[in-house]
């Protein structure tokens, strides 16, 4: 069985993603980061994949503000530092190319210093590039870019070189005087001082080699002129020459130092390296994104791709494309004319697909999604191989085969013209087999096919799709449309017509058509018309209904200000009434004291119109009682079990049991009562006021104060400590006891449980308490503890 790399390499090669990395590695301006991208392959798991996504998006945002970081300078020592290793010396050269590297690793690393809040995912790796910057120093010290040895290299590379200069000096002094002396002056044949195995010489006649002494260390090419040392500087040159062997050694020296320096940092210069040219890769992918006008594709677990104008960035003057598949079905065939964009199409979602598990963004419009295939497996092209003594009918066979033996349901299946190269009847039918069996397993998988067989599939499983690339039969060009919902046609004889083939010929091809094509070919004209009528009645029924949920939502705006205003005037009128009860009340206290003078005289009649003026006003007052607004309460979705709420038309607190969400109503838990209370009736405590009261209970002085404070029959201890648990439990069993509550909920959490035992101990210690258990599973369980007061 072929290894797993082996079916990328081949999927990867046959939609293009080869040339996606090429494409990359071409937008790295490091060896580092193109080698990277050359690896580049789709990721596993969601996280992954969105942790690169990110990547790309920071990079192409941090481009398009900042412009450019170029990293030409990170160049690839991974070889320098191999050598330093084991301990071999580097050369000047190498040694300064180390050095390069390190300064651009301190600029790559002060770069994304002050973007941490900007970029985070860029910020947080590029800290991972350690500052090189003595390193750095004591190499510029020593050595210059053209990898020569420096003068404040060592005191002793110095002294020697010192030394040198000035015996090169005095030995050039003897020689010029030896060549402008009379006495040697027919026997120089020019008067330049040379050198020959590193000693300086002079050059004489042949003729008058005896009259000077000296020793010949070479001649001209015509053997008249010879270059000669002469005796007086031979000691000089033997100093010369052992300063030169000091010297070398004096750099080998110094070269081995900084080998020994840079193979000590050699472990942390290789990680900081590989994570700058991870840096140059993500800027590499964000140069991508931007050339492509790329978008970042959502990842879906459930396998739902869906695609909008997509475009294939390999293919001059693209259509994009648009394609869904996964949501309400899993297999699509797609037909239509040779050349119409039926295999781009495939191979278009095969790339789009990889390049988005890798972390790329996809040249399309925003709103795209891509599943979380485990794998791409491909049949594309012609795959007839002669070494092999394969048809292109078995190549392709052999790679189904391998692809029916390992394809899940979470993988994604491409086939290019499935049964092709065969008797058609005979692929057919195969080709129907093979879908059937696909089906079965629920693979995705997306076909391309000539056989009507196929298309008709689509109406004997509800899980499969027809879709047709675009033909423009007037002028007989494809339109690379991807039409989604609708079967396509070969136009085969619509195009041999419009290209001049007899009417006689054509007339006798249609007789050859067998009844059973014929019969299948109107039957899908007939369904492509029907299916064209509903996706209008479709689309009609959709403006209908977002026209009546318009007219809803009018309808409720209306609605809810109609009761606002409603409000107000109820309010209004019981102003009204108020302002008459008051001024009916102050006309009728200025007749009672009208009458209280008539007392003596008519003490009966006074008695009863006071009675009456009294009857009078109480009825008033009770009419023009003041509008209240209903109490504000909690929607049941936002109460769960365990919630301390107050039931608002008692003004009782209670512990929520059970949410009943349909009814509306909720099970609630008050003192040793339990009742079922309508939501209108409730109103769940917010967590300040919770605390406000808690707060308020800890802090009750006893007898310095009058009242009671409102005492909750809850109290959260999570995340206290065990000495400041038992404190606030002390304080709060004493108020809760005092307050007249017949239990209470003490929630401890269930955690290692050593703050649950402790509590329970000091419980057991307290005279108030007559017993305590564990919360019913849904009041908490063993997260809480009811404690019951004697």
């Amino acid at each position: 069985m072929e290894t797993q790399q082996a079916i990328r390499t081949y999927t990867y090669g046959k939609v293009g993603f080869d040339r996606i990395q090429e494409a990359l590695a071409s937008q790295a301006e490091s060896a580092l980061g193109a080698e990277e991208s050359r690896a580049l392959a789709p990721l596993d798991s969601i996280d992954a994949i969105r942790a690169a996504q990110t990547e790309t998006d920071e990079a192409s945002s941090y481009l398009e503000r900042f412009g450019d970081l170029t990293l030409s300078n990170l160049l690839d020592v991974r070889a320098e530092l191999d050598k330093a290793k084991v301990r071999l010396q580097l050369a000047g050269h190498e040694v300064w190319k180390v050095c390069v590297v390190l300064n651009e690793l301190s600029r790559v690393r002060k770069a994304f210093v002050t973007i941490k809040d900007l970029y985070p995912s860029l910020f947080s790796i590029s800290q991972d590039v350690k500052p090189f910057s003595s390193l750095a120093q004591e190499i510029e010290r020593c050595v210059n870019q053209d990898g020569d040895i420096l003068d404040d290299a060592s005191i002793n590379i110095a002294a020697i070189r010192r030394e040198k200069i000035e015996l090169q000096k005095t030995i050039n002094k003897v020689l010029q005087d030896i060549l402008g002396s009379e006495t040697y002056g027919r026997a120089v044949q020019d008067r330049i001082v040379t050198m020959r195995n590193d000693r300086y010489v002079i050059p004489v006649k042949r003729e008058f080699k005896d009259a000077i002494q000296s020793v010949v260390h070479d001649q001209s090419d015509s053997g008249m002129t010879l270059f000669v040392e002469p005796t007086r500087v031979i000691d000089l040159n033997n100093r010369l020459q052992i300063l030169q062997s000091d010297e070398k050694k004096e750099i080998s020296r110094i070269l081995l130092y900084l080998t020994d320096l840079i193979a000590k940092a050699a472990p942390d210069v290789e990680k900081s390296l590989n994570v700058a040219g991870h840096l140059d890769f993500s800027l590499a992918k964000g140069r991508l994104a931007r050339s492509w006008n790329g978008v970042k594709p959502s990842v879906s677990p459930n396998l739902e791709t869906n695609l909008r104008n997509v475009r294939n960035p390999f293919v001059t003057d693209c259509v994009p494309i648009s394609f869904s598949i996964g949501k309400d079905y899993f297999m699509v065939v797609i037909t239509g004319p040779n050349t119409g964009g039926k295999t781009v199409a495939l191979k278009t979602l095969g790339l789009t697909v990889l390049i988005s598990k890798a972390g790329l963004f996809i040249p399309a419009s925003e709103g795209c999604t891509v599943g979380l295939y485990d794998e791409v497996f491909v049949d594309i092209g012609d795959e007839q191989s002669i070494e092999q003594s394969l048809s292109t009918f078995s190549a392709h066979m052999s790679n189904i085969v391998r692809i029916l033996g390992q394809a899940t349901r979470y993988s994604l299946v491409l086939l290019d013209e499935l049964g092709v190269g065969t008797d058609p009847e005979e692929g057919s039918a195969i080709a129907t087999g093979i879908v059937d069996f696909l089906y079965q397993k629920r693979v995705s998988t997306v076909i391309t096919t000539h056989y009507s067989s196929l298309k008709l599939l689509a109406y004997r499983y509800d899980q499969i799709r027809n879709a047709s690339v675009g033909f423009d039969v007037e002028t007989l060009r494809p339109t690379y449309e991807l039409i989604l919902g609708s079967p396509g046609e070969s136009h085969a004889f619509t195009i041999c017509e419009r290209l001049g083939l007899p009417e006689a010929v054509l007339v006798l091809a249609h007789d050859e058509l067998s009844n059973e094509h014929k019969t299948t070919t109107e039957l899908m004209s007939r369904i492509v018309t029907d299916s064209q009528e509903i996706s209008h009645t479709k689309d009609s029924l959709n403006v209908n209904q977002q026209e009546l949920e318009k007219l809803r939502d009018d309808y409720e705006g209306k609605l809810a200000l109609l009761e606002a205003n409603e409000k107000q005037e109820l309010k209004a009128a019981h102003a009204e009434a108020q302002r008459i009860v008051d001024e009916v009340s102050k006309r009728m206290d200025d007749l009672m004291r009208q009458y209280q003078d008539s007392l003596k005289n008519q003490p009966q009649a006074a008695r009863d119109a006071k009675r009456e003026v009294e009857v009078t006003r109480d009825e008033l007052v009770q009419k023009a009682e003041p509008y209240e607004e209903k109490p504000p309460f909690t929607p049941v979705e936002e109460i769960v079990p365990g919630d301390l709420v107050i039931i608002t038309s008692v003004n009782k607190q209670a512990i929520v049991i059970d949410v009943m969400k349909e009814k509306r109503k909720l099970v609630l838990q008050s003192g040793s009562m339990r009742t079922t209370v309508p939501e209108a009736q409730v109103r769940k405590l917010t967590e300040p006021e919770l605390n406000s009261y808690q707060n308020r209970a800890m802090q009750y002085s006893g007898a310095r104060e009058p009242t009671l404070p409102f005492v909750p029959m809850k109290i959260d201890l999570h995340g206290s400590r065990v000495d400041e648990a038992l404190e606030k439990l002390d304080k709060y069993i004493d108020v809760a006891y005092l307050s007249g509550l017949s239990f209470v909920y003490i929630c401890h959490g269930k955690g290692s449980g050593i703050l649950r035992k402790q509590i329970h101990e000091f419980l057991k210690t307290l005279p108030s308490i007559d017993h305590f258990s564990f919360s019913s599973p849904e009041e908490g369980g063993d997260g809480v503890t009811i404690a019951y007061f004697k």
